[in-house]
Formats: C-alpha cells, structure tokens, sequence
C-alpha cells in the first residue's frame, strides 16, 4: 500500500536519533551494493522494505550504513508507531495522524515521508530481514 497525505510539515526542535534509513530508487543500487560486501554479522539486526520508487532500512543507529544522499528516520516519541524523518514533523500532532493512518490501512508500523510531496505512507510491518538472498531480491527488483 503506498497512499499519500497531504500535509504542512515543520522542522524539529530537536533532531530524533536515526533508526533507519530512507534511499530514493537512485541511490537503491549504490546502498545494496555496499551492504552486499559486509558480511552476515553487520546485516544482523537489519531489515529492509521497498517500493518502485525508494528502499527503506531499518535497524539501530550503530548498525545503519552512512551512505552519501540517503535520509534518516526514526519513530515519533509520542506515536512509536509513526515513523518520520529525523528533522521534520508534520504540522498535526503525530499521535493524531498515526491513528488515522492506521485506520485507513490496518498496519501498525508506518513511514510517513514528505518527500516528493505530497506525503507517501508506506507499510513498514512486512520489513525482511536483511540477508544475502534478501539484499539479491531487492538489487534486481530496483534495477
């Protein structure tokens, strides 16, 4: 399910500490590449998820690749479920719009980016976990 939401979004006060990572479709091949030469322990705790048009990693901070172009995210400390860039919040409160949005799609773990606009919500409950047959999916299915 990959809906979009309009909506006004504002800057944080305080950036919140990365807990996965977003790569638009063009930086896709580049980062799968990367995480392919790592070997299984750096992948453990790891999960991914994608659309034709972004990949999505999630995991701990320490265990997240830094990769040139790539933006971060992390759950809302007051909706865990939401997950948001880790500089920007939307204008409504988080907790508000987590509960819209998992009743318009019956998933409790969602991205919300802003990015392009409007908004894109994407599914984060069916993440795989990152393993070497995983990360071969993913590089012919963004290819």
């Amino acid at each position: 399910m990959n809906p979009s939401l309009d909506l006004r979004w504002r800057e944080r006060e305080q950036t919140l500490r990365p807990a996965g990572l977003v790569a638009p479709r063009m930086l896709a091949q580049g980062l799968l590449a990367d995480l392919a030469r790592r070997d299984a322990d750096a992948l453990q705790g790891l999960s991914a998820i994608a659309t034709s048009s972004m990949l999505v990693l999630l995991g701990e901070e320490a265990k997240l690749p830094w990769f040139d172009g790539v933006r971060y995210c992390a759950p809302a400390p007051e909706a865990s479920g939401l997950w948001l860039p880790t500089g920007r919040t939307p204008g409504l409160p988080a907790d508000l719009v987590h509960e819209a949005l998992r009743q318009r799609t019956g998933l409790s773990q969602l991205l919300l980016w802003p990015d392009p606009a409007p908004a894109i919500v994407l599914g984060l409950d069916g993440a795989l976990p990152l393993q070497p047959r995983v990360l071969d999916w993913l590089s012919a299915e963004l290819a």
